[in-house]
């Protein structure tokens, strides 16, 4: 431990804030490890796929860095309740936007599987089903929402519209797009499930 770190563990919090504020960002490190505990303690209320421990910290550095910067003491209340305050909004607002993104998946997924049952899909999506076997076909369906996260937000809308039939002239005039756009998104599609489901 160096003397200068040791000089501002012995600070208060506000102290060090001030020293942030003001353009030091040395103590920055030294102040969060004091709220770690706090963090993993907040982190054990949330869940989102695919979120390990180490994102929810990097994630709270982020929230940690602009409470820093916003905490106000005039306002009667602790650095440490403004920061837990901020962190559990910011871990919502994540949780709604995971949940969101699922929402959409499964919807996209149920339309898709209800697309190839009645046969009316474009003949790419029939071509690569082929003749599939039952268990290769639970396989296809079940993966469906995480292929469609595999797609940037551009290819899953114009995918799911091309599903649906709708002509690559009219899926450009909805995007404001060329058409040339839209040929290309979904050859992208198109490659990215042959590698998805190889």
């Amino acid at each position: 431990m160096n003397e200068t770190e040791d000089f501002f563990k012995q600070l208060k919090d506000e102290d060090i804030i001030l020293v942030i504020k003001s353009g030091d960002y040395f103590p920055f490190e030294v102040l969060f490890q004091r709220y770690v505990p706090l963090v993993k303690k907040v982190v054990k209320d949330y869940y989102i796929q695919s979120f390990e421990m180490e994102d929810f910290i990097q994630e709270a550095r982020i929230v940690f860095n602009k409470a820093i910067h916003l905490y106000d003491n005039t306002r009667g209340h602790t650095f440490g309740n403004y920061f837990k305050m901020n962190l559990k909004h910011h871990f919502f607002s994540l949780i709604r936007k995971d949940m969101a993104k699922k929402r959409r998946s499964e919807k996209i997924s149920e339309s898709l599987e209800g697309l190839l049952e009645n046969g009316f899909s474009p003949n790419y999506i029939k071509n690569f089903s082929g003749d599939l076997d039952f268990q290769k076909a639970l396989e296809v369906k079940e993966n469906i929402p995480k292929f469609f996260e595999y797609l940037s937000e551009f290819e899953r809308q114009i995918f799911f519209r091309y599903l649906k039939n709708v002509d690559k002239e009219e899926i450009a005039k909805e995007f404001t797009c060329e058409v040339i756009q839209v040929t290309n998104g979904l050859d992208r599609c198109k490659r990215k499930m042959k590698i998805f489901f190889n």
